[in-house]
């Protein structure tokens, strides 16, 4: 399972953002995850518009525009006869209000009870509500007929809109569109595959020492509130007023620290954190370094021949190249740049020289009388995948864009080993 950066001390907080400000030095990890995670969104949106697009596509071959052009017209027919139905009620409803109103002019009211109850106030009564049933009758009519024309018409609106988005539909162009898609999320599940394998094997190689870097933390927190509190023991014992409560003080400072001498705890503590942090740098530097191998990417590798031929001041022929090349030829491209010497110390031709090597090894001598060193520069020249292998400090070359962009890297040969950190090998010689 890949190691987790732990979120509870300033690396990563719940959400997994990184906080920069107090763990400055692992934000190459939080931008491989930002990466990771951008991935991830790019394969979604991908996943989600060739869905889209396949739907777009069966629709539009399912689509009878033939049949929805004479739904068009049903529905504008209709729309029309609602329309009439529905001025003919207005007119209807109009000519009912004003028949009511004179009928309800001419009723008596029922105080004038000599009148209320005569035969043509009973009959007033009737018609009045008569008149009213049937308005009411026809404003209902209208509101059925007046939301049926509003969805018909809205039905008509969707049939004009879709029948003008089938009109517009590039089917060629879609399927062109739908067809490049799956290799657009191959290629995108390939980067985020790699994405991940590279951030697993980036964290698993740091893993112990951050682990180290926040027990450090950790550590150097409990020494700090050890300190808190003695120097409050401090405080109260110069605040006590008699000999009891210094007495009681210097016991509960024993309880917690196993002293009761505060200014002792104060001296130790510090003296602790101050190691710690001393520490703390060189961890974080550690991880950097282990961060900065990750960040290199490494196409061409160019070794500087003569320098691999040497431990210490013995010449030990080619006995570490070879080993070392065997590690390293399955990596990437590998050029060997040698000193014209190397014929003389080896006793052997180009020929033999590069036969050894292998036919896989780019191998250049350097013309009589002439280094390797400036060959191997300009070779490297400012191309940022291309690396050097050499102790040589170049110094007089610090003008080449190897050396200033730290394109350099070392090795040791010591104890029958040839070890190069940069590239995590150590290879027997």
């Amino acid at each position: 399972m890949p190691y987790t950066l732990p979120d509870s001390y300033g690396g990563l907080n719940m959400t997994g953002d990184l906080k920069m400000a107090s763990n400055e030095f692992l934000w190459p990890v939080q931008k491989r995850r930002d990466r990771l995670s951008e991935l991830g969104s790019q394969l979604r949106n991908l996943q989600d518009k060739h869905q889209e697009l396949e739907r777009a596509v069966k629709n539009f071959k399912a689509y009878q525009p033939d049949v929805e052009r004479e739904k068009l017209v049903r529905l504008d027919a209709k729309a029309s006869e609602l329309s009439l139905e529905i001025a003919n009620l207005e007119r209807n409803k109009a000519v009912l209000v004003m028949q009511l109103k004179d009928v309800r002019s001419k009723k008596a009211s029922p105080v004038l009870f000599w009148k209320f109850f005569k035969e043509e106030q009973k009959q007033l009564r009737a018609e009045a509500a008569r008149l009213k049933r049937k308005a009411n009758a026809v404003v209902q009519r209208l509101e059925n007929d007046k939301a049926t024309l509003s969805e018909t018409n809205s039905q008509a609106e969707l049939t004009k809109k879709r029948l003008a988005e089938h009109d517009k539909f590039d089917l060629e162009n879609t399927v062109r569109l739908l067809s490049g898609i799956p290799k657009s999320i191959d290629r995108t599940k390939a980067d985020r595959a790699a994405a991940s394998a590279e951030l697993t094997i980036i964290e698993t190689r740091i893993r112990p020492h951050v682990q180290e870097h926040e027990r450090l933390q950790s550590e150097v927190s409990t020494l700090n509130s050890d300190i808190a509190g003695a120097e409050v023991f401090n405080r109260n014992l110069d605040a006590a007023p008699n000999g009891y409560e210094r007495k009681k003080i210097h016991e509960q400072c024993e309880s917690r620290f196993g002293t009761g001498r505060p200014a002792d705890v104060i001296n130790d503590r510090r003296g602790k954190v101050r190691r710690l942090e001393n520490n703390i740098p060189k961890l974080e530097r550690r991880i950097r370094e282990e961060l900065e191998k990750s960040d290199r990417n490494i196409e061409h590798l160019l070794i500087d021949g003569n320098n691999v031929c040497y431990e210490g001041q013995t010449f030990i022929e080619l006995r570490a190249l070879i080993a070392l090349l065997a590690a390293l030829v399955d990596q990437f491209k590998i050029t060997v740049v040698f000193d014209a010497s190397i014929r003389s110390l080896l006793k052997a031709s180009t020929q033999d020289i590069k036969r050894r090597l292998g036919p896989s090894i780019t191998t250049h001598i350097a013309p009589t009388k002439t280094g390797a060193d400036e060959y191997l520069l300009k070779l490297a020249g400012n191309i940022k995948s291309t690396f050097i292998l050499s102790n040589d400090r170049y110094a007089e070359y610090h003008d080449f864009d190897a050396v200033k962009s730290g394109r350099v890297l070392r090795f040791l040969i010591a104890d029958g080993k040839l070890m190069a950190n940069d590239f995590d090998i150590s290879v027997n010689i």
